[in-house]
């Protein structure tokens, strides 16, 4: 198939030239550079005329932290000979101290507040579109694999999603330094921003097969940005996520299948690897905005098609998933850092220029934040660097940077054994134990500026305990553990005999009827209370009241 090879950027928010330095721009190595046509540039080489082109200094000014191509005329190739292969060269931008990202205040708009990066553990869900992927079944591995992936894009995206936070990796410790709650500028975070979690043991959450929208094929017109936001709402959809609250920390990546056009990648002024952005930016071609909840997806391509044009054998032999990787973890990692892109100037983190902290280390081939292979507990993928404000430069890999958690809050305030209770507060992600009045409860959930928790059967009222890696914190008010009468026994007693009740929530309780009567407590637990059956009790139930409410249990017999 014929294809137009150009370098873009793929996320401009505004148009503007290339010039010749500091222009953030994917060449070639050893290319000199000199001021082009406006969106453009063009090498100074005599007899050969690369050119750079900028999608969105044309036509895309949606488009966000996509991996750039390279393109050259025929004039080019001939000056070059039909044997030279032009490598791609690291964006200008990529070098150490040259600028650092900031903080651009989130996303308030519809449900959300603030909201710039993923907050919670990142949730990728993996949709293959177009019946042009063939018969779908599952590999060895249990990947959903296909009869038209000749090039096994599938089986390989699935192993980056759920390998990343695993096998100690720590390319995910890079994106832990960026948050939300930074004042708008700031280019590092403190004790008590929402930091972007480690995502312990992948962000994998589900693989969708959706035959019935066809992708269609490069022979006719692509599937347009509004329709990949629409079938990223189907997706949400079809995963059970469909309201604002359920997809704050997803991301939906749609993958096209080999030989179609999603979006004009293939074109030869806008051409690009991959693009993320939000379902609400109404600047997508096609019909801009899609109704619904603001989902964050990704345009992945059948990135192979492209060759070494998108990264194909930059870091193995021969390579030919290597590209499509790479592309697949920026867009990961500036989706995460920058989750609802619609706005100007991007809410997440990003530079000055823009640029996001994927493009600024986009085909880096040596140094710092180079191109590697990184080693999953899933398997092993090419990826590239990411760029860290830390470091002042890309990185391959760092620490995971976190804060003491702290805690503000929890609802309710008083509940029985058995029932889940939220706590609020901040670095709370990856909580290794939680404890009321000193016994652990159960860990249903974890984000990093909530927890959602079961209070243990044996709790009693106290306050309650949050220990991650990096510290513990204490809420400042109690918890209240409502009584629940479970059993008692015997059955059937006699007057001044003890009777014992079992349950939950009976330490420190004010009260006891046995049979319409007061009881005299003789002991009290968490979980039991011993009590003398009054003289004056009938048949009936035992009622047993705290400060925290009542529980009552019919059946007991008086003799």
């Amino acid at each position: 198939m014929s294809r137009s090879h150009r370098p873009s950027e793929g996320h401009r928010r505004v148009r503007r030239a290339l010039v010749v330095v500091g222009a953030s721009v994917l060449g070639w190595a050893g290319v000199g550079m000199a001021t082009g046509i406006a969106g453009a540039a063009t090498t100074a080489t005599p007899g050969a005329s690369t050119v750079l082109t900028v999608p969105t200094g044309d036509h895309h000014g949606y488009r966000h932290g996509a991996v750039p191509r390279r393109t050259h005329d025929v004039a080019g190739v001939a000056a070059l000979g039909s044997s030279a292969t032009p490598t791609l060269a690291p964006r200008a931008a990529s070098a150490a101290s040259k600028k650092l990202v900031s903080y651009g205040g989130g996303l308030t708009v519809g449900g959300l507040v603030g909201a710039g990066v993923t907050t919670g553990r990142p949730e990728v869900y993996v949709v293959f579109l177009g019946d042009q992927w063939g018969t779908e079944s599952t590999n060895s591995s249990g990947q959903d694999v296909f009869s038209k992936d000749t090039d096994h894009l599938a089986p390989a995206l699935q192993t980056l999603y759920a390998g990343i936070g695993t096998g100690g990796e720590t390319w995910s410790g890079v994106l832990t330094q960026y948050c939300d709650g930074a004042p708008v500028g700031a280019t590092s975070c403190a004790q008590g921003d929402s930091m972007i979690p480690y995502p312990t043991g992948g962000v994998l959450r589900g693989v969708w097969y959706d035959p019935s929208s066809s992708a269609t094929s490069e022979e006719t017109a692509g599937v347009t940005g509004h329709e990949l936001a629409a079938e990223a709402e189907a997706a949400a959809t079809h995963f059970g996520n469909t309201d604002q609250a359920s997809n704050r920390d997803t991301q939906y990546v749609i993958v096209s299948p080999s030989g179609t056009d999603p979006d004009g990648w293939e074109s030869s002024t806008n051409g690009y690897c991959a693009y993320h952005d939000d379902t609400h930016d109404a600047a997508m071609t096609g019909g801009g905005a899609v109704a619904g909840p603001i989902v964050a997806f990704t345009n992945l391509p059948y990135v192979p098609d492209a060759g070494s044009d998108c990264g194909a054998g930059t870091v193995n032999t021969p390579g030919t998933l290597d590209g499509a990787t790479e592309a697949a973890s920026h867009e990961y990692a500036e989706t995460v850092s920058d989750q609802f892109p619609e706005a100007t100037p991007l809410p997440g983190w990003s530079d000055s220029s823009g640029d996001e902290i994927g493009d600024l280390c986009a085909y880096k081939s040596s140094g710092p934040g180079a191109m590697f292979n990184l080693v999953l507990a899933t398997g092993t993928v090419a990826v590239q660097g990411l760029w860290s404000n830390r470091a002042d430069s890309c990185s391959d890999g760092e620490p995971t940077d976190v804060f003491a958690p702290t805690v503000s809050s929890f609802t309710p305030s008083r509940a029985s054994a058995g029932s889940t209770v939220t706590i609020k507060g901040t670095n709370l992600a990856g909580a290794t134990s939680v404890a009321f009045a000193g016994t652990a409860a159960g860990i249903v959930s974890d984000t990093t500026t909530a927890l959602t928790v079961t209070v243990p059967t044996a709790a009693a009222s106290g306050t309650i305990k949050v220990t991650t890696a990096t510290g513990a914190a204490t809420s400042a008010k109690s918890f209240g553990v409502a009584p629940t009468v479970v059993s008692f026994s015997p059955g059937t007693v006699g007057r001044g005999t003890e009777l014992t009740i079992e349950g939950s929530g009976l330490g420190a309780v004010k009260k006891v009827v046995v049979g319409g009567r007061n009881a005299a407590v003789t002991s009290d637990s968490p979980t039991q209370v011993v009590v003398t059956v009054p003289e004056k009790a009938a048949t009936g139930s035992v009622v047993v009241t705290s400060k925290f409410g009542s529980s009552s249990l019919a059946g007991l017999t008086v003799t």
